[in-house]
């Protein structure tokens, strides 16, 4: 009865998400021919001194975009996490040296605490982007989420820890949900933690563009709760310049101010 009343919430709880998809039609932001093959995704979630990896593979694939859905539980069904995810990613060439890469993933998670104790929790969606060589990156996304409580109940971030966390290859891109946040129902029912977004619309740069893009969660809950969340990054990776490159370009402007002279 308990696990049929949990795949009902985790049904209610998931919202779809066109985030991804509308960015990355947006003309010289995220444009891109996606990959035949739909990457691979990862979840991993430490729930307390537990921890369980889960690999994502796609249920169908559109338009060189996987579609995951599914659910996964932790040991003697502690927690549950139901996911409805998009996500694809392609490597440009020219040559051997790779020059360009577009990813995206977007969609829903929610996490139900199946325990009868609060806990905290550390959730991380991990897409590959197949980026082998040097790329600086430019990137914009967003989370929105709902706190589900059976009775009273909460959710928050853990010390200075953001709820979520936008990262590249263990490098942090951009934070939101920032430290404090604590949002509680004193009954039964659902309650917004609203939404926040960074980089949009045309997104912010940072000097590394790594082989994966990481989605991180970090929360506290109340036990017998869902915390559900709507979330999207978007990305683009250009190769970096050589350094013979940048004395190249830095000598034609010497020489083009000397002109004009």
């Amino acid at each position: 009865m308990l696990f049929q009343s949990i795949k009902t919430r985790f049904a209610a709880a998931a919202v779809a998400s066109s985030f991804g998809a509308a960015l990355a039609g947006t003309p010289g932001v995220f444009e891109g021919n996606a990959l035949a093959d739909a990457p691979s995704l990862s979840l991993t979630v430490n729930a307390g001194s537990t921890s369980k990896y889960q690999p994502l593979n796609p249920n169908s694939v559109s338009g060189g975009a996987g579609i995951y859905n599914g659910t996964v539980f932790g040991a003697n069904d502690a927690w549950g996490v139901y996911y409805n995810l998009n996500a694809a990613s392609n490597v440009t060439t020219e040559g051997s040296a790779q020059t360009g890469v577009t990813s995206w993933m977007n969609g829903s998670l929610s996490l139900t605490n199946m325990t009868t104790a609060e806990v905290d929790y550390i959730v991380s969606l991990t897409m590959p982007t197949s980026v082998v060589d040097a790329m600086w990156g430019r990137f914009n996304g967003s989370v929105s989420g709902t706190l589900v409580t059976t009775g009273a109940g909460f959710i928050q971030t853990i010390d200075s820890s953001p709820l979520w966390t936008a990262s590249t290859a263990g490098a942090p891109v951009a934070t939101l949900f920032n430290a404090p946040v604590n949002v509680s129902r004193a009954s039964n029912g659902a309650t917004s933690l609203g939404s926040q977004s960074f980089g949009t619309p045309v997104g912010i740069v940072v000097p590394t563009y790594g082989s994966t893009v990481d989605l991180i969660f970090h929360f506290r809950l109340s036990a017998g709760d869902t915390g559900s969340f709507t979330t999207g990054i978007n990305g683009v990776g250009f190769a970096v310049p050589a350094p013979g490159a940048l004395a190249l370009l830095a000598t034609a402007g010497v020489v083009a101010r000397r002109r004009r002279r």
